[in-house]
């Protein structure tokens, strides 16, 4: 039986390919009748023409690369993750929609022309679902799997100290302005409890007047390890529509170590968190403050929330599980002509 044989790609340092696109091309190899890969950031026809199904991580090559692609009969499907696509998808004000759909007007139709041309798009909540559909996609919803495996047999052993803890959030370091709304509750309930806050970001900032604020480079091979010096994670994000509809992999992944999270929900987190049971919601900077302060001196309440969200996520969000779900989905277009 001749295997299908599937690209993933392109190869970026970003951790989004080495979890979507290494990792799951390794384990759909595991699986009789494929033969999975994955594919530079070139965009060659010669290299992408050995596959019968691409799969775009967060980034499309042009309308001729895709036009060319389909002439020779491939399937093609783009894996949102939190790629940007049109300005008017994610916008929710009818009369902002209208002038945007004005002014993009000429982008926003070669846009649509690119996406017309994609068999699929996974996307890993209902907001992300929207969004994609209005862009003029079809899409397939594929929940977003656990990225530390490590974390599954490896995950924190909560202490009894209610002092001298360590709150942590991981991302790049462009982001850590969308905690600026925060930044002063954080400052406040670090010095009154003696703790810290750890940024695991790609910078070294070495600031005396954030005395509170400890940063550490993200790498991909130890920080796996590096959030179990956690006690409580926490996530927040400045309002926008763009932020609103973005997945959940950090907090799925702080939930795969044990950690307890607070996070402002996107619509994905409210999918996932079920609020006082496995983390929790904060909707306005009060109760952000609110619900860190009795993490923090509760500890059994840490203990009981980081271990059902362990449980919780490992039952349902494995890379296993995540792969057996592109494996159908793969079968099922490769059946349409």
């Amino acid at each position: 039986m001749k295997k299908i044989k599937v690209g993933f790609g392109p190869k970026t340092t970003a951790n989004s390919f080495t979890q979507s696109g290494i990792k799951v091309a390794k384990t759909l190899n595991d699986y009789e009748g494929f033969e999975a890969a994955t594919f530079g950031e070139t965009f060659e026809i010669e290299d992408l023409a050995q596959f019968d199904v691409l799969v775009f991580i967060k980034i499309l090559p042009e309308y001729n690369v895709l036009k060319e692609l389909k002439i020779l009969g491939k399937k093609i499907i783009f894996d949102y993750h939190d790629a940007f696509l049109i300005p008017t998808a994610y916008e929710t004000n009818l009369i902002k929609k209208i002038l945007k759909s004005i002014y993009y007007f000429n982008l926003e139709r070669a846009e649509r022309k690119k996406y017309s041309l994609i068999d699929l798009c996974f996307v890993a909540s209902k907001g992300a679902e929207q969004v994609a559909k209005t862009a003029g996609l079809k899409t397939k919803f594929l929940f977003r799997q656990i990225f530390n495996d490590w974390n599954e047999f490896h995950f924190k052993q909560h202490t009894e100290k209610s002092e001298g803890l360590v709150i942590g959030w991981t991302g790049v370091s462009l982001n850590i302005d969308q905690n600026a709304e925060i930044k002063t509750v954080l400052e406040k309930l670090c010095k009154k409890y003696n703790s810290t806050i750890s940024y695991l970001t790609d910078v070294i900032k070495n600031d005396q007047d954030e005395e509170v604020f400890k940063y550490k480079l993200w790498s991909l091979e130890t920080w796996e390890k590096d959030i179990l010096e956690w006690d409580i994670s926490f996530r927040w994000w400045l309002d926008s529509n763009h932020q609103r509809h973005k997945d959940s992999n950090k907090i799925i992944s702080y939930m795969a170590a044990g950690i307890p999270v607070v996070c402002r929900p996107t619509n994905s987190d409210e999918e996932i968190i079920k609020n006082g049971e496995t983390g929790f919601f904060a909707n306005n900077i009060c109760e952000f403050e609110e619900q860190l302060d009795n993490l923090i001196k509760n500890p059994k309440l840490r203990k009981y929330i980081g271990e059902n969200a362990h449980k919780y996520v490992w039952q349902n969000y494995s890379l296993r599980k995540h792969v057996d779900e592109i494996k159908k989905t793969i079968e099922e277009i490769m059946s349409v002509e």
